[in-house]
């Protein structure tokens, strides 16, 4: 009896196993793509436009997509066979989280043609702003997948050298909240458009992969508004595709945060330029800890201060004081910065370098301690002044660094402002009201609290 039933639980084992294969296996063995119309059979309605702020008269054709049947079939689902159809979309676009922003996701295709009706190979379509890229084939055929934020539409540029570059900026009416359409454009010829190849790498020489390149006109009397932005490749190589020849342009290159901004404000474009070479110099890092002070040498408690690399600028990081007015803050770059606050009562200090020197008891001074100041603002009659700007500032300087605060505030209905958490020492005062003269005088807060009588007089 006990053999059997051993012989009845294996038997029922095998079938729930049996089962569950069946389950899991028969959907696998079906084509994914049968019954998938294809993308021109999805395109149902067509409307024209001329591209926005084109100067060329080349027409430019956006058909729109089924909004059901786009919506309804998963981006993916046209995977590598749009890709052979219409062109070579860049690495970043397809490695990037479709719908990682939680935002709308834009697919545009098209085909791009000379003035004669041919097609025109390695086109560059740039998303200006988000820096999705795609190139068109040999049929002239491009696609280019957008993830873009919801209130965002997309800009863009055709470049491609020998020819003149366009930018187009597509509007919510003819997008009609459509996630599919199809733009066909035509570039004009134009010989002095250039395709500039570079390379760029560290001071070792190694090549930097990811290193955005950004270059654009300063004066250019055929297209003020070239802009361009590329990524390096693995081996630091990039393209500047459809660069107007005999034109000044601002060059910068940018890889944070182990390399300072590189940037050329006067990069200039002859009609046969050589390859660029870009050197990004390693950056070195050093660590920071001290505290916060007023200037009588007292600790100022949990204050945030913003610290920036002026020579990289492209570094910024918040310091934060602890209840004892001591900061701890590592590696940040050497050279030249900058550090203020943010808010109503605004504290800078400049002229602070950073270099190899060990930064273990550093002091930042800050104009804030137990001062309190209030006052009323009338005219030549005693009447109160409402909505008059009071300015309250200082500067000391130590060691050649400056140290300045600045507080404002307008007066009430009555005149009247107050000012607190004031450090003791010299401060300036102005006053502004719209149909006065302008006041500045100096004044010295020894006491705890202070009031002024302040008068400002018609011109």
């Amino acid at each position: 009896m006990t053999l059997l039933r051993i012989t009845l639980s294996i038997f029922v084992v095998a079938l729930i196993a049996l089962s569950s294969y069946l389950l899991i296996a028969l959907p696998l063995l079906q084509d994914p793509h049968s019954g998938e119309k294809s993308l021109t059979d999805q395109i149902s309605s067509t409307q024209t436009i001329t591209g926005d702020g084109e100067s060329t008269d080349a027409p430019v054709t956006v058909k729109a997509g089924s909004t059901a049947a786009a919506a309804s079939r998963p981006i993916s689902s046209t995977g590598s066979r749009l890709f052979e159809i219409y062109g070579r979309s860049t690495v970043a676009a397809a490695s990037r989280p479709i719908g990682s922003t939680g935002s709308r996701l834009i697919e545009v295709f098209g085909r791009i043609t000379d003035s004669t009706g041919q097609p025109i190979e390695g086109v560059l379509i740039t998303e200006e702003r988000y820096f999705f890229t795609a190139t068109s084939n040999s049929s002239g055929r491009y696609r280019i997948l957008l993830d873009l934020p919801r209130n965002r539409l997309p800009i863009l540029n055709f470049l491609r050298a020998g020819f003149a570059g366009k930018r187009i900026e597509l509007t919510r009416a003819q997008l009609q909240d459509l996630p599919i359409f199809e733009l066909d454009t035509i570039l004009a010829d134009r010989a002095d458009t250039l395709r500039l190849g570079g390379w760029v790498a560290n001071d070792i020489g190694v090549a930097l992969e990811g290193v955005r390149i950004e270059i654009s006109a300063l004066k250019s009397a055929a297209w003020d508004n070239y802009y361009l932005t590329v990524m390096s490749d693995a081996q630091g190589n990039f393209i500047l595709e459809g660069v107007p020849a005999m034109t000044h342009y601002r060059l910068m290159a940018a890889l944070t945060p182990e390399y300072p901004v590189y940037s050329d404000e006067d990069f200039y474009v002859g009609s046969n330029p050589k390859q660029l070479q870009i050197e990004l110099k390693t950056l070195e890092f050093v660590n920071l800890e001290g505290m916060i002070l007023n200037p009588e040498s007292s600790p100022v408690a949990n204050l945030e201060i913003y610290i920036s690399n002026l020579t990289t600028g492209a570094h910024s990081r918040k310091i934060v004081s602890d209840s004892s007015g001591f900061f701890t803050l590592e590696r940040f770059p050497l050279g030249e910065v900058s550090l203020s606050t943010r808010g109503a009562e605004f504290f800078k200090i400049s002229g602070l370098e950073l270099t190899e020197m060990d930064y273990a008891n550093l002091e930042l001074i800050v104009d804030q301690g137990d001062r309190y100041l209030s006052g009323w603002v009338s005219d030549e009659n005693g009447i109160a002044v409402a909505k008059a700007m009071v300015t309250l500032d200082a500067m000391i300087t130590r060691d050649e660094i400056e140290y300045s605060s600045y507080r404002s505030q307008s007066t009430d209905s009555n005149g009247r402002f107050s000012f607190e958490n004031i450090a003791r020492g010299d401060h300036r005062i102005s006053v502004y009201a719209s149909g006065f003269n302008k006041l500045e005088s100096a004044h010295s807060l020894p006491e705890q609290s202070d009031q002024l009588q302040i008068t400002l007089t018609r011109p």
